[in-house]
């Protein structure tokens, strides 16, 4: 059942509403009473003049698309999900994060994981993160303001690292034996970098990934067609997996 407060998803064919729901929302469409939905549930369908909302219960990448404060570079979930596919982390998994940023990291790991501990030094980045995370209503993420170097956490399943200059030596101390090390790079020449540190102490040969995203669109019609779409979501950066040995 629909509650109080709650975030709900308003969604048709061609967009979508974030909403707290309580009170009057408002589209070009027209207005609809959300106190109504309470005690409702999801799947209801209500009308904004003409168009017609479907009322979901939206997941965390529907909040970090339209709930979600971004303030410096986000990890956003095209990368965080290749992040958990390899790892194969779980809700018994322990993350350690370092470098938040907007927090949309760990709060997407977080949706997944046991803990989340994250650290950011910069202490507007890790205000706006924080906030990010009570927004998103997870209680499994505690961001802390402090460098890395001051983690105390040990036996991480994962640790991921989105830092100009990463720690891996912290990393290292920080992982347990098994535990998967993912360090996101902007260029080459960093992951080379990573990777000769990396060949220096008891690591696996490191895996580097690239993930573009291509979408298609289908046109249906008197005029049928199915090409790719013009704009796509290309590279954002190199993510260097390593397991500790």
């Amino acid at each position: 059942m629909i509650t109080r407060g709650q975030k709900i998803l308003l969604v048709n064919k061609d967009r979508k509403y974030l909403v707290k729901c309580e009170g009057r929302f408002s589209t070009k469409d027209g207005t609809v009473d959300l106190d109504k939905m309470v005690g409702k549930k999801f799947g209801k369908v209500v009308k904004f003049g003409p168009e017609k909302y479907t009322v979901v219960e939206p997941t965390v990448t529907d909040f970090l698309e339209k709930g979600a404060k971004r303030l410096p570079q986000a990890i956003i979930p095209k990368d965080a999900s290749i992040i958990l596919a390899i790892t194969g982390l779980g809700k018994d998994s322990i993350i350690v994060d370092s470098g938040t940023g907007s927090g949309f990291l760990a709060i997407f790991l977080g949706a997944h994981a046991k803990k989340v501990y994250s650290y950011e030094r910069n202490p507007d980045f890790a205000k706006g993160a924080a906030d990010n995370v009570k927004r998103s209503g997870l209680e499994n993420i505690i961001i802390t303001n402090k460098d890395f170097s001051a983690c105390k956490e040990k036996d991480a399943d994962v640790v991921t690292l989105d830092m100009q200059e990463p720690n891996i030596k912290k990393a290292n101390s920080v992982l347990k034996p098994g535990g998967w090390l993912c360090i996101f790079c902007l260029h080459m020449e960093q992951v080379q970098n990573m990777c000769k540190q990396l060949e220096d102490m008891e690591f696996t040969r490191p895996m580097i990934v690239e993930n573009i995203l291509r979408n298609w669109q289908c046109q249906i019609g008197s005029k049928t067609y199915t090409r790719p779409k013009t704009q796509m979501l290309g590279h954002t950066g190199f993510l260097v997996f390593s397991r500790k040995l």
